[in-house]
């Protein structure tokens, strides 16, 4: 008889294999009624401990090193899924250490790499926004034979282990489908870059290339796309009341749309607009739900950092197939489905008294 394994037992009691892993092996505390179904399945697929003894490494512990810049709620969502996937593998010797770095600082992202090669990860889990240094540092992994994982952005010519994230050139052409909905030859465009973070960042590149792209195969002239550094406040309303014509369409390839809606003043507020932005983080949430924004692309960011701790689970440890490319769904968001999307988490409100 067939004997049934752990992936399955947890896929039938509807639990994480951490979960099951702690029910067979006895390691911490679940609900006895949890507990009772898992064994029960397992004495009824004929599980034996010794099948999964042979393909668990069970006595090892294994360090995963996890280089991402922590500043906003998107890469603090990231974090968040990254660390609940792995509680529940902590049993199988999966621990976490976090190496947060400065985005706008070349310095920062290759020093803090650095500390996380020398320390001799099992694997890495790393954002790789800086193209030149970020192929520097999976060289150095790769040569010291450490797996590694990408979120968020990829580098294809560095062939990572697994990358988990949007397929950006995708994401940005169909921001520029949203931006122009409605409008036969297409609209006049502004996109906002941020010269703090955005200049370094490969994603916002890839996204604008992709925005660029629609024009060219829609047989538009690209010259209506017009790119703006936002570096403050003044510049950005200089800009904004510069800007003739039926209205605004606005591009904001980063999390920060929030932040572009509350820097443009009240006479441009009421102007008809248009602002396609990205992240459903919960500053963005407000504009969306009054129209300042009307769509947000979002990229689960919760569920990236929880698979790619999955995927060093079965490279580690259950010796499992791995998908390479794991792209996340280009979730629109609007105010009319926001609390039906993938991110959204409601507020708790406020206990009075």
């Amino acid at each position: 008889m067939k004997r049934i394994t752990i992936k399955e037992i947890a896929r039938q009691a509807g639990v994480s294999v951490g979960t099951v892993d702690r029910v067979l092996h006895k390691r911490g505390e679940v609900a006895e009624a949890t507990k009772d179904l898992v064994l029960k399945i397992a004495k009824e697929g004929n599980y034996t401990t010794n099948v999964f003894a042979r393909n668990l490494k069970l006595n090892k512990v294994y360090q995963i090193a996890v280089i991402l810049p922590l500043d906003n709620d998107y890469w603090k969502t990231q974090r968040q899924g990254i660390e609940q996937s792995a509680e529940e593998y902590e049993s199988l010797g999966m621990v976490l250490k976090f190496y947060p770095f400065d985005r706008s600082n070349q310095g920062s992202f290759l020093t803090k790499a650095a500390m996380a090669i020398d320390g001799e990860p099992d694997a890495v889990i790393l954002a790789p926004l800086m193209e030149e240094e970020a192929t520097d540092i999976c060289g150095r992994l790769k040569s010291k034979a450490i797996p590694f994982v990408f979120v968020d952005s990829n580098l294809e010519e560095v062939a990572p282990l697994a990358f988990i994230g949007q397929d950006s050139v995708q994401s940005g052409y169909l921001a520029a489908r949203l931006l122009n909905y409605g409008y036969g030859e297409g609209h006049d465009a502004w996109i906002l870059k941020y010269t703090d973070f955005d200049s370094l960042n490969k994603t916002i590149d890839e996204r604008i290339d992709g925005f660029r792209q629609y024009y060219v195969d829609q047989g538009w002239n690209a010259g209506r796309i017009h790119e703006i550094n936002v570096e403050n406040q003044v510049k950005l309303t200089e800009v904004l009341n510069s800007i003739k014509g039926e209205g605004m369409h606005l591009f904001v390839p980063n999390s920060r749309s929030y932040q572009i809606v509350s820097m443009i003043d009240e006479s441009n507020l009421a102007r008809k607009k248009r602002i396609v932005g990205y992240d459903l983080v919960k500053e963005n949430i407000a504009p969306l739900e009054n129209g300042h924004v009307d769509f947000i692309i979002d990229q689960n960011p919760n569920l990236q950092g929880n698979l790619s701790v999955q995927v060093l689970y079965k490279q580690l440890i259950a010796n499992a197939p791995i998908k390479q490319y794991q792209y996340m769904p280009l979730e629109v968001v609007s105010k009319e489905n926001l609390r039906f999307a993938n991110s959204y988490r409601e507020e708790p409100e406020e206990v009075v008294g």
